[in-house]
């Protein structure tokens, strides 16, 4: 049976005029209001206009293909290429069995658990990576770029509190694996929601910060609307105006380290 990979991410809107309807895609249970479609557009604005998520998987997976001698697919949850489009591609190409490796190191039911499921809905033999935070080539990744760093700052996207484990345990689990200094690890892009969510988040934490703040955002592996706005607009602004530097750090996105992770996560499951 042939087998394939398909990478899996949340998606992103490719234009700006695509912003309404990719939120009333990820909002189902609560319609955006005008008011928060234009506030997206503005933060879409100010990136340039683009998200450049698919690019950048596209590279990944152009890179992995390489690495692996197999056939890798991209996959989208909230924008094209979906995850069922990806599955039929496969399908076409004679692939019986697929990996299924969501691009986010650490488990958690509300994104990776939702990722599998999408794959799972397509009928399509499976195999999936649960999580992959303590690959070697990852932590090296992040070692080498918070190296010599006074103050280390990881951050991760937020997620609804109940139900979250063991995705906060994996971000210590993996901060730990690469601190050697101070630091620190928040949340970030929480979503409006009335439930709790984790904490604590970046703006909670920066009153207690002094200096120079290295950011690696290590619940992420790309740039993309939480890196290019979340971190490198809103939130540094917030910290310079608290009187510290902000530095936030390159992202894996097709380094070499990142592939040599993909490459052993699907090979610890083939």
């Amino acid at each position: 049976m042939k087998t394939g990979v398909l990478l899996m991410a949340h998606g992103a809107p490719e234009r700006i005029e695509h912003v309404e309807a990719y939120l009333r895609r990820v909002l189902i249970r609560r319609p955006p209001t005008p008011e928060f479609v234009a506030e997206f557009v503005e933060r879409y604005r100010r990136i340039g206009g683009v998200s450049p998520l698919l690019r950048i998987t596209r590279e990944q997976a152009t890179a992995l293909e390489k690495r692996l001698g197999l056939p890798v697919f991209v996959g989208m949850r909230n924008w094209g290429p979906f995850i069922a489009d990806a599955v039929t591609q496969a399908r076409a190409e004679g692939v019986g069995r697929l990996v299924g490796l969501a691009l986010a190191p650490q488990y958690a039911r509300a994104s990776v658990g939702a990722y599998h499921a999408a794959l799972e809905k397509t009928g399509m033999p499976s195999v999936l990576v649960r999580s992959w935070h303590l690959e070697p080539a990852l932590l090296e990744f992040w070692r080498k770029a918070t190296a010599g760093k006074d103050f280390v700052l990881f951050t991760a996207h937020s997620i609804p509190s109940e139900g979250a484990e063991p995705y906060p345990a994996q971000l210590a689990e993996m901060a730990e694996a690469i601190a050697t200094g101070p630091h620190a690890l928040a949340y970030q892009s929480r979503s409006p929601s009335p439930v709790p969510w984790l904490g604590p988040e970046v703006p909670e934490l920066l009153p207690r910060l002094q200096g120079a703040v290295s950011v690696a955002p290590i619940g992420f592996v790309s740039d993309h609307l939480e890196i290019l706005y979340d971190l490198d607009i809103l939130h540094r602004g917030q910290a310079e105006t608290a009187g510290l530097s902000w530095e936030r750090l390159p992202m894996p996105n097709a380094d070499p380290l990142l592939v040599e992770a993909l490459a052993s996560a699907v090979g610890k499951v083939l």
